[in-house]
């Protein structure tokens, strides 16, 4: 078992961690969080394996990432609001921009998916940048395959809808 963890996480790391990194920063809008948040799940893949089998480990990874980022970012906004209340002001709080998952993802489209709840968020990066099944994201979020398609379905709908009035042509 440890030797197939090894070997999962191996090809991991060699294929698509600079992917996962750039996933997790674009759902969760902060990409140093998104590395360190990766580089955690991997330790913790490391340290404790999952029970059962993991048939995508960059889906997992990406799932246990963004929630990761999203502690942080909590804390940080608890920090902040603390800070605030006695009235000091810390600049280290703002939050990264994400450096974007493809670089000729069209800031339109960016800046539409930015907007969509978590969720939707998650399973629209997974699936439509990432490459991930519909089962892969089920399996990976513990949800059901038809709250994924669910999911898609809505962001689509939503993304579909800003971005015709992004639309300039009429």
């Amino acid at each position: 078992m440890k030797e197939r963890v090894e070997l999962d996480l191996d090809t991991f790391v060699a294929t698509e961690y600079p992917k996962v990194v750039a996933a997790v920063g674009m759902i969760t809008g902060n990409r140093q969080d998104a590395a360190d948040a990766v580089q955690d799940a991997i330790v913790g893949f490391l340290a404790k394996p999952p029970a059962r089998e993991i048939t995508n480990v960059a889906a997992w990874i990406t799932v246990v990432a963004t929630n990761r980022a999203r502690d942080i970012q909590r804390s940080r906004g608890a920090e902040s609001r603390a800070l605030a209340k006695v009235g000091v002001d810390d600049e280290s709080t703002d939050a990264d921009t994400a450096a974007g998952l493809v670089d000729s993802l069209d800031i339109d489209v960016k800046r539409a998916i930015e907007t969509l709840p978590l969720q939707q968020k998650q399973v629209c990066v997974l699936h439509y940048l990432l490459d991930q099944s519909v089962e892969t994201i089920a399996e990976g979020l513990g949800v059901s395959s038809g709250t994924i398609k669910t999911q898609l379905f809505r962001a689509r709908k939503s993304l579909a809808a800003q971005l015709r009035k992004e639309d300039h042509r009429g």
